[in-house]
């Protein structure tokens, strides 16, 4: 499937893995077909074909345990400088700039971790910053201070 709304990745090579029927599907009663109608869905490895993620059982919890896979990293360079000039003994001015993001780098999103979704391992579009909530660009920020 291919992404077509900006930039897009697999944190999943696809020539390693594949998304396979979850074998618990054919353990689903073939009356009224009902086999037909599960939609799990497992990852299994493309040379050898085992199966490598798949969902837990009903009423049991999976065994691979919680925050094994960790998303791409981010990495930001921000900066700032500023300038004290004395006037007189009492009073000056600070001149500050503070800049984020300085060399415009996206930051990818976070993969899409769902088994069962047939974007599974796929980064689409770049991340959003926790507090703010948008697209993260270069910013600069002046300020002039007046101390006394």
């Amino acid at each position: 499937m291919q992404f077509t709304g900006g930039p897009s990745g697999s944190y999943f090579s696809k020539d390693a893995y594949k998304q396979v029927t979850d074998p618990q599907c054919g353990t689903v009663t073939a009356v009224q077909n009902l086999r037909a109608a599960c939609t799990l869905t497992a990852v299994a490895d493309v040379k050898t074909g085992q199966i490598l993620l798949q969902n837990p059982l009903p009423g049991t919890r999976g065994s691979l345990g919680q925050r094994v896979l960790e998303g791409p990293g981010i990495w930001r360079f921000d900066a700032s400088m500023g300038k004290t000039v004395k006037i007189n003994e009492t009073k000056s001015v600070v001149i500050r700039m503070d800049a984020t993001n300085v060399f415009n780098h996206p930051e990818p999103a976070t993969p899409n971790l769902d088994i069962n979704n047939n974007n599974f391992g796929l980064i689409t579009g770049t991340g959003a910053s926790a507090s703010a909530k948008t697209n993260l660009h270069r910013q600069f920020q002046g300020q002039i201070r007046l101390n006394f």
